[in-house]
């Protein structure tokens, strides 16, 4: 059984917990993006393949960005045989917890949050996120390579370009969908300043 690592940014999690999770079923994070999609009238069209793009409009950069990970992941023919599952089923882990800390400084996030080992049953798939954190225009030619490249487990540093500017260098997220066992709390983030 894998051990990875969860950043709890709600304060949420506690040892010995277990949320059960399916490949069918939306996670929190899941249901969190299904309202926004519903809300903005785009589930039709994402059930169908389809893009609707003055009604995704109306969705915020995240909620826009998982919508097309979303789309592409169902929909691509370039990705359809690969074995991905959905972002919107799944709890993230990181491998390690330099990772849980590169994850809380990647994103600004203020306060303490407690990193906690987790377990899961599989070999979840693990993908760089760093594809994910390029700017680019709201566009699906402009981005569509870099959400390909990140469902096929693409590293940013293979792509030459990228790897040229893009001094973070990979960040991996693990997405489980199976039953995750919280275990204990590893430490509390502290930033670099207030080490």
């Amino acid at each position: 059984m894998p051990t990875f690592y969860h950043v709890d940014m709600l304060g949420r999690l506690a040892p010995g917990m277990t949320i059960d999770l399916s490949p069918e079923a939306p996670s929190l994070f899941g249901r969190i993006y299904l309202q926004q999609f519903k809300a903005a009238g785009v589930v039709e069209a994402l059930e169908k393949g389809e893009e609707s793009p003055k009604k995704l409009m109306l969705l915020r950069d995240c909620a826009y960005r998982e919508y097309y990970l979303e789309l592409f992941r169902r929909h691509n023919p370039r990705l359809k045989d690969l074995p991905i599952v959905s972002r919107l089923s799944a709890f993230f882990a990181v491998k390690s917890i330099e990772d849980a800390h590169r994850y809380i400084e990647r994103f600004g996030f203020k306060g303490h949050p407690a990193i906690y080992s987790v377990d899961c049953d599989g070999e979840p798939p693990c993908l760089d996120m760093t594809w994910l954190d390029q700017q680019f225009p709201k566009r699906a030619d402009a981005f569509m390579y870099y959400y390909e490249s990140y469902w096929k487990g693409a590293l940013i540093g293979q792509d030459p370009h990228l790897s040229s500017h893009e001094k973070r260098g990979s960040l991996i997220e693990v997405l489980i969908t199976s039953k995750v066992t919280i275990g204990a709390p590893m430490n509390h983030y502290a930033s670099p300043s207030e080490v």
